[in-house]
């Protein structure tokens, strides 16, 4: 079997971490749903935007009950009134918030439901940040006395400095500035020590030096505060991988998808370890549920783990499409040269197979 570049994979989380702006901002919004947007699975220019053309627009808000009480795991649709079709969908974190970027000039209409609980609003939205506040009646629960959608203990006793701090965190990781990054982490931990999302976060930047005992202790110290915070869980995950612990690295990413279905990363992290144990179907399966979910921005690397589970498959011309794709988005990639080279053994193995 050709050799699968551990360099790459191991490297692969901290680069979608620390340069995508809508990833980064899971560690400070996200629980137990995707807080950002995503493509539907299946969307098409038939059925659905055509995002080549993406526009600058984004609709920032919140989904709260009408006694102030936020919305958590809440699908939010939205449908541009000109196309008259759905186009993106997002799921709000455990405070309410939510995010849908890369939207074209226009009106949309906004729907929110939980359960049977449901509102919308249309708006109009242009270059930059649009802000939305959305209220659901209260549930017959809530009405009783009851619990209805609430965030957890954990986040309900950060406080508000803390929160502060670690939003000016995620804001040094979108631009890069780790060493930034990493300064108003501390000072988030140092007002909230328990700080499930500030101790993710500092993992991560303890992983980007190489130092994955401690990132391992950190993301173990978030999981421990916050049982229900799914990115600790997922961050664990990567580190484990980052260890070359690939069987241990599947427990944790498996609790992370059932906390954060919608977050492609945690099928990508699962399907680096089950290529590495050689459960080549699984990890073809798991890459493609990542590609459901972030089909339009799909990371190229993604196609780099679909093709070495098609050699391990030995269905090379199927490896051979995957890793071209590779190749065609990153062509002056880190591994491009033994992509190609890797490309031009398996070449006379794929024609075989059609002669």
């Amino acid at each position: 079997m050709l050799f699968l570049r551990d360099r790459l994979f191991l490297a692969l989380f901290l680069v979608i971490f620390a340069v995508a702006p809508s990833w980064a901002q899971i560690g400070a919004v996200q629980d137990p749903g995707l807080a950002g947007s995503t493509q539907l699975p299946g969307s098409s220019p038939q059925n659905g935007p055509d995002l080549k053309h993406a526009g600058t627009g984004m609709i920032m808000g919140s989904v709260r009950t009408l006694d102030d009480k936020p919305v958590a795991n809440a699908r939010v649709e939205v449908s541009s009134l000109a196309a008259g079709q759905r186009m993106m969908t997002a799921y709000t974190s455990a405070d309410g918030s939510f995010m849908v970027a890369g939207l074209p000039t226009g009106d949309y209409d906004v729907r929110a439901e939980s359960g049977v609980l449901e509102t919308s609003a249309r708006v109009q939205v242009g270059d930059g940040q649009i802000w939305l506040n959305m209220r659901v009646p209260n549930s017959a629960t809530q009405e009783r006395g009851g619990s209805g959608p609430t965030v957890s203990v954990q986040q309900l006793r950060v406080p508000e400095k803390a929160a502060s701090f670690l939003a000016k965190a995620h804001q040094a990781m979108d631009k890069r500035k780790l060493d930034d990054a990493a300064n108003y982490v501390s000072k988030a931990l140092a007002s909230y020590p328990e700080y499930a999302q500030a101790l993710t976060l500092r993992a991560v930047l303890e992983m980007q030096q190489g130092k994955y005992d401690q990132a391992a202790a950190d993301a173990n110290h978030a999981i421990q505060d916050d049982p229900n915070y799914g990115t600790g869980y997922l961050v664990m995950g990567a580190i484990l991988n980052c260890q070359k612990k690939f069987k241990d690295a599947l427990r944790p990413l498996e609790r992370a998808e059932l906390l954060l279905p919608n977050a492609w990363q945690g099928y990508f992290e699962s399907s680096k370890a089950l290529l590495q144990l050689e459960r080549f179907q699984q990890a073809l399966q798991q890459s493609n549920k990542a590609l459901a979910i972030n089909d339009a921005a799909t990371p190229p690397e993604l196609h780099l783990l679909k093709g070495y589970a098609y050699i391990g498959l030995r269905a090379y011309g199927a490896a051979v499409t995957e890793l071209e794709q590779y190749i065609s988005k990153l062509p002056n990639g880190p591994d491009a040269t033994h992509v190609r080279s890797d490309l031009e053994k398996i070449r006379p193995l794929a024609a075989a197979v059609v002669r």
